[in-house]
């Protein structure tokens, strides 16, 4: 009397991309690419380049390729892996399931999820944008010369910062400061410090959080 939970391929169409499209809310960068190149082919389904996608390209590997859900609603709107490509037969073109498809990334950049998860690229953006700023290198370099000396190996406290997708490291005394700390993060920086001054950002503890 068992019964076997159906495989997402043999739902139908709507629920596989309804399905597809919920898991895809945290991945707000796979969700905007999706819905770009869905709006291309629904623009003009003749232009065969909108409807092939290179699994090998930077751009998949960087937006798509780990987002779960992605390739399963490339999957669902009909296109079908052809080598290293996912392409879309223009006689499969479905103006239903690109409206369905559309209309489901539309309402997950509605979800908290996504919103979270579009402010994360936003930050990372922005601390990549400040830390490759090469015109303030005496700016920083002030900032620095009035941090501690870093104690050597086996003395003090490793601090780790993760900043975006990076993560800086520095040794510190126990008899160092919170100002100390964001002298050596204004290094990296200038605006990241004023960030934190103003209250824009803070520093959270991930040993303690939430």
């Amino acid at each position: 009397n068992v019964k076997i939970i159906p495989k997402l391929q043999d739902k139908s169409k709507e629920e596989q991309i309804l399905r597809c499209t919920n898991r895809l809310k945290p991945h707000a960068q796979a969700v905007d690419t999706l819905h770009r190149a869905l709006v291309a082919v629904q623009g003009d389904p003749d232009a065969s380049k909108y409807r092939s996608v290179d699994m090998k390209s930077a751009g998949y590997q960087r937006s798509l390729a780990s987002a779960s859900g992605a390739q399963d609603l490339l999957k669902a709107m009909s296109f079908r892996v052809v080598g290293t490509r996912l392409m879309l037969d223009r006689a499969r073109v479905d103006p239903a399931l690109l409206y369905l498809g559309i209309s489901g990334l539309e309402q997950v950049r509605l979800s908290p999820e996504y919103q979270e998860a579009k402010k994360k690229v936003s930050f990372v953006k922005e601390v990549q944008q400040i830390r490759v700023n090469v015109g303030e290198k005496s700016a920083r370099a002030a900032l620095t010369a009035h941090c501690p000396e870093e104690p050597s190996q086996g003395r003090g406290a490793l601090m780790q910062i993760v900043m975006g997708e990076e993560t800086i490291r520095r040794r510190f005394d126990g008899d160092d400061t919170l100002e100390d700390v964001l002298n050596w993060l204004g290094g990296h920086g200038t605006l990241i410090l004023e960030r934190l001054l103003s209250r824009e950002w803070c520093l959270v503890d991930m040993n303690r959080f939430p």
